[in-house]
């Protein structure tokens, strides 16, 4: 048994548990009619936290976690997939990924622990997030194929930011850049427009497209 004091009593302290042959302070307020200062110690009180409504929390917190993270990673790997950089975003994609798979696991759990299912209205707000999840990491995956794909030999295409870094594209894309032939020098090259690789023999000749 546990003690479950009226709530027009003051809060006992955490943890407070009388001792046997305790009576209540006669200055207290007399309990509402019916209540019932002790009950079976597997009955919830209020303010109470049940093991199912702490995984119902968690499922909650995991889920709108790994929504934000893994739309974040996507969305950045997307933008970024022509760069190098752009493989960095894929650790926000796996960290969100584990989230929302921790916040199913926690669902799960908190089901079995009698939490009640999700309403109509939480139950589109997850399929909207999942949909989202869905398509951004299909996005971001095709967008880094492709990146990885892209040709930078003879007939690729290039684009040169304000920073003078060539950057390759795909040559539906817009670019400014083609790649018309390979040399051994720059002297080589017709307009004096090419880029040079990390070796020296390997130079492309671009000219204007």
């Amino acid at each position: 048994m546990k003690f479950n004091p009226p709530p027009n009593w003051p809060a006992p302290p955490e943890g407070f548990t009388p001792e046997p042959g305790w009576t209540p302070d006669p200055t207290l307020p007399a309990p509402p009619p019916g209540w019932q200062l002790w009950v079976e110690d597997d009955t919830v009180l209020p303010g109470e936290t049940t093991e199912a409504t702490r995984h119902y929390k968690q499922a909650t917190t995991s889920f709108l976690v790994g929504v934000g993270v893994f739309l974040a990673g996507a969305i950045s790997t997307i933008v970024t997939s022509n760069s190098n950089s752009g493989v960095i975003w894929w650790g926000g994609m796996i960290v969100g990924a584990i989230a929302l798979v921790r916040a199913f696991t926690e669902y799960r759990a908190a089901r079995k622990g009698g939490a009640p299912d999700l309403s109509g209205l939480a139950k589109g707000a997850v399929a909207v997030g999942v949909v989202a999840v869905l398509g951004t990491g299909v996005g971001a995956a095709s967008s880094f194929v492709a990146a990885e794909s892209l040709e930078t030999g003879v007939g690729s295409c290039w684009t040169v930011d304000e920073d003078g870094m060539a950057e390759a594209v795909g040559c539906d894309s817009e670019h400014q850049f083609k790649a018309i032939s390979e040399v051994s020098t720059p002297e080589e090259c017709p307009d004096d427009l090419y880029l040079e690789a990390d070796a020296e023999s390997d130079v492309l000749c671009l000219q204007e497209d």
